[in-house]
């Protein structure tokens, strides 16, 4: 008993004695690996002040961005103004819509409120020391009183719109005072590439002049739905109260006009939008001296070559843009360019977006002749095209009809009923009456062409690769085809052509 004792202490007096063994080990090597890195990185985190710190390449190169944003900020700051607006609108009265003006008097007296003032807040900034500020014209559109506030400045200035331009959401305003102004310096938005760093200066919901950073996250994003847009797409913070305001450079140069944001909440999610500044360095001078913008015009409505319609035309995704229609008596009607044709180039500008060819067309002065390179029917053709004026209002047709057929039964062809084109037919599906193709006039639910997404109002121009200008090629090419072959289907649909295969 007496010996099972001393083994037992035995037992824990060594344990112990190797336990302050390790000990005194393990406070020795710490205590070298400090000695060996000269306590920098215990520096480092123990002291905040940039003074102090042996900063590592990294930090260096973060404090540099930061001394960049600085340098932006502080030069730029006083040229970004606040603009609020206040505007009248008419003010719908359902008392008096459906019982009548005197309805309104008799039981709420007096007559019903026509009218109604709306307030509004945005940014801007100044272009040069005359005053004169640009900013995106919905800020400032149907405004009755429009007045600006500069930075650290208590007094308003009131303003007036010189001109707009609405395609772009651009809007160029004048302060009414006698000074000098400072003023930012334009940059050329075609040298950003995604990756840049991009730095925003506006009043988001009132706050005025708050700063946000990021980076450009798409140089030219035109599917939008736009038309002629090409946005910067930025992940910088944009918030509403922010549109009108600049997007600087790294230099501190304006390289676009924040505009516009996707959110699914109505705040910001990183996905903003700017036009780029060269739209508005060019459309600058036109408004100071005639208060609106005149717009080149081509004629056509272009699409995207997909993988889809690149499939149903053998040819490569975005190797062009697809000319779906083309408007008669147009600028490009009288070049020679037709419907079906994929446009590559444009005075030595490859295209792979129909953005691009809006934005190309409408930003080319009135009268000026365009080379166009363009692949029919696999063969490269060019035409030199004389720019127009685009005008407001719908597109220029003619009354030419010169199809003639008759309606096939449902069940001789995959469970659709087609016709030709007819002047009550176009009016209807929005089409030309000239159109050439055949018209989808019923489709069988339990059909094929069903399944494959053909619908009723599509007009069919191809089978095949073959063209389908009437009812006559229609019936010779099925004519020739079996019940077991597939067909590949071009179809135009309200002015955008598809290609659906049918198996």
């Amino acid at each position: 008993m007496i010996k099972n004792k001393k083994s037992f202490f035995l037992f824990i007096n060594l344990g112990l004695m190797f336990t302050l063994v390790g000990m005194v080990i393990s406070f020795f090597i710490f205590g070298l690996e400090r000695a060996g890195n000269d306590g920098t990185s215990y520096n480092a985190h123990a002291n905040t002040s940039s003074n102090n710190v042996d900063a590592s390449d990294s930090i260096k190169g973060a404090i540099l961005v930061q001394n960049a944003i600085r340098e932006v900020t502080s030069k730029n700051m006083d040229a970004v103004v606040n603009i609020s607006t206040e505007s009248t609108v008419a003010v719908p009265n359902m008392y008096e819509e459906f019982f009548g003006e005197e309805f309104f008097q008799h039981f709420f007296g007096g007559e019903a409120p026509k009218e109604q003032k709306r307030s509004s807040l945005g940014s801007g900034f100044i272009v040069d020391e005359e005053g004169y500020v640009l900013s995106n014209y919905h800020v400032v559109k149907n405004a009755t009183k429009i007045m600006i506030k500069l930075y650290n400045e208590e007094k308003e200035y009131p303003a007036e719109m010189v001109g707009y331009d609405e395609a772009y959401d651009l809007a160029l305003l004048k302060i009414d005072a006698k000074r000098k102004f400072p003023s930012v310096i334009l940059g050329d938005s075609d040298n950003v590439q995604a990756g840049d760093f991009g730095i925003a200066i506006g009043n988001p919901f009132g706050l005025n002049n708050t700063v946000t950073f990021g980076i450009i996250s798409s140089e030219a994003r035109g599917e939008l739905g736009m038309g002629i847009q090409n946005f910067i797409q930025v992940d910088v913070a944009i918030n509403p109260g922010n549109s009108g305001g600049p997007l600087f450079n790294i230099y501190g140069e304006v390289i676009g006009v924040n505009t516009m944001i996707y959110s699914t909440s109505g705040g910001n999610i990183g996905i903003g939008f700017a036009t780029p500044i060269n739209i508005a360095k060019k459309a600058i001078p036109e408004l100071r001296a005639k208060g609106k913008i005149t717009r080149g015009y081509l004629g056509i409505y272009p699409q995207d070559v997909d993988e889809n319609l690149a499939e149903g035309l053998s040819v490569e995704p975005y190797s062009g843009v697809y000319v779906s229609e083309v408007v008669p008596d147009s600028p490009a009607n009288k070049a020679g360019i037709q419907d079906g044709d994929i446009i590559i180039e444009i005075d030595d500008e490859k295209v792979t977006r129909a953005s691009q060819v809006f934005t190309i067309v409408s930003m080319t002065d009135v009268g000026k002749t365009l080379t166009i390179k363009y692949l029919r029917d696999g063969k490269l053709k060019t035409a030199r095209v004389k720019i127009e004026e685009r005008e407001d209002g719908g597109t220029k047709t003619d009354g030419n009809n010169t199809q003639n057929g008759t309606s096939i039964n449902p069940s001789n062809w995959l469970g659709i009923n087609v016709g030709p084109m007819t002047k009550e037919i176009a009016k209807k599906i929005n089409a030309r009456e000239n159109e050439k193709g055949v018209v989808v006039m019923a489709v069988s639910r339990n059909s094929k062409a069903y399944s494959a997404g053909l619908k009723q109002g599509d007009i069919i121009k191809g089978i095949n690769g073959k063209s389908i200008n009437n009812m006559k090629d229609f019936e010779e090419l099925l004519s020739k085809s079996k019940n077991t072959d597939s067909f590949t289907i071009t179809l135009k649909r309200s002015k955008m052509t598809y290609v659906l295969t049918i198996e």
